[in-house]
């Protein structure tokens, strides 16, 4: 230890004084720089993200909502249309549904008094198919002008019915599932709705078709979404800080057509799209303390994904990628409204059914009125390790990429 008194507390004359003072200096900077030598940064981009799926005998035991042409063919039904006419409707030589006027109860010739004598045939549009105010409106913008047809749901609860997520009660709820991995008793209603429907039958790493295809197309025209985890050695367990931001770039692409690790990316300044969260690392296991997310995207794509309650649990794998799940309280409107602008055929779900059934089961958030406002959620994601800077090109974050580094 250094001391700067002199023997029985004596003051030290000035040039003793002097070299102390510089001695402790010294050692004060040599602490910092430790510590400062010792804290990283490391940064990623989130390579794939989509709704978190856990396909399973038993989850919807009449049958399911199966894929587009079931749920055509129940459309068509609706109409009027006998099975059989419907399945004729629907194979036309350019995959249109051409109806029989004379049995469809919502075709041009039955509106303007035709009967089956005069009636020609129509090309049936499967959006604009809703009634308000005496005129044919579109189900996506109008959801509730159709009624509501009861889409099955998946069914079960309690431990061997399962789901991944987040136990975002905080206790065990009579509509709770069991996580695959962790065993907990967690809320995910979101998959309880999209869960019968063909396209969301998939367990990983398999994907949700739809949700497949525009990832896919966002990852060449979408800023990218990254993360970044801050701490002292991030190597140990610890606390450290977890951030997330929108980038200035699109993702980059490897030979492959996955993303490019060791890539870099300038962060966007604009707050909409900033969230950071206390954290904490066990056992490579990466966590957060509760709190809220948001991150702007793209119309091609998620418009906007945020979460109240946010939970996340990440592993943190031997070549530097990351691998998990992040979830929380969700607007089930913001999740409609990605569906809605697929539109009927390329949503792949029966859009007004979905709707009725995200506010029948929402669990979350209640208005005024008492209807809940967010739905509980879970989302799979990977990353992969990148740069990233400011619009200066200050490097904020590095690319750690396991036994390369």
């Amino acid at each position: 230890m250094i001391s700067c008194t002199g023997s029985g507390g004596k003051r030290l004359r000035p040039t003793a004084l002097s070299g102390c003072v510089a001695a402790l200096a010294g050692l004060i900077g040599a602490t910092l720089l430790g510590s400062m030598a010792s804290a990283e940064t490391r940064g990623y981009a989130i390579s794939l993200i989509h709704t978190a799926t856990y396909a399973d005998k038993g989850n919807c035991p009449k049958g399911g909502n199966g894929s587009t042409t079931e749920i055509h063919m129940r459309i068509l039904m609706a109409q009027g249309l006998t099975r059989e006419q419907a399945e004729k409707a629907l194979t036309g030589g350019d995959g249109a549904a051409t109806v029989d006027d004379a049995a469809a109860k919502d075709s041009p010739a039955k509106k303007a008094g035709g009967d089956s004598a005069v009636a020609t045939t129509h090309r049936f549009d499967f959006d604009r198919r809703g009634h308000l105010y005496g005129q044919l409106v579109d189900i996506g913008d109008f959801p509730t002008s159709v009624p509501d047809d009861h889409i099955e749901t998946v069914e079960g609860a309690g431990k061997g019915h399962y789901a991944y997520g987040f136990n975002l009660a905080g206790q065990a709820t009579p509509y709770s599932f069991e996580d695959p991995e962790t065993h907990e008793l967690v809320q995910d209603q979101m998959w309880r709705v999209l869960g019968c429907f063909t396209a969301y039958q998939y367990r990983l790493p398999g994907i949700p078709y739809n949700e497949g295809i525009t990832w896919d197309t966002a990852e060449d025209s979408m800023p990218a979404w990254l993360l970044s985890i801050s701490g002292d050695d991030l190597s140990k367990d610890g606390d450290v800080t977890v951030t997330f931001d929108r980038s200035l770039d699109v993702l980059m692409r490897n030979r492959h057509g996955g993303v490019l690790s060791g890539s870099s990316y300038t962060v966007d300044p604009d707050p909409r799209s900033h969230s950071e969260f206390k954290g904490h690392i066990k056992d490579r296991v990466l966590t957060i303390e509760p709190g809220n997310f948001s991150m702007q995207g793209e119309s091609q794509f998620y418009a906007l994904l945020r979460f109240s309650d946010t939970h996340l649990r990440l592993n943190l794998n031997p070549d530097g990628s990351l691998r998990g799940f992040i979830g929380g309280y969700q607007p089930w409107l913001d999740y409609f409204h990605y569906l809605a602008i697929r539109g009927q055929e390329d949503s792949e779900v029966d859009l007004p059914g979905v709707y009725y059934a995200m506010k029948r089961l929402a669990d979350a958030k209640p208005d005024k009125s008492g209807q809940n406002t967010a739905i509980s959620a879970t989302y799979y994601i990977e990353a992969v390790p990148v740069f990233t800077t400011d619009e200066s090109g200050k490097v904020l974050s590095r690319a750690y990429e396991g036994n390369a580094r």
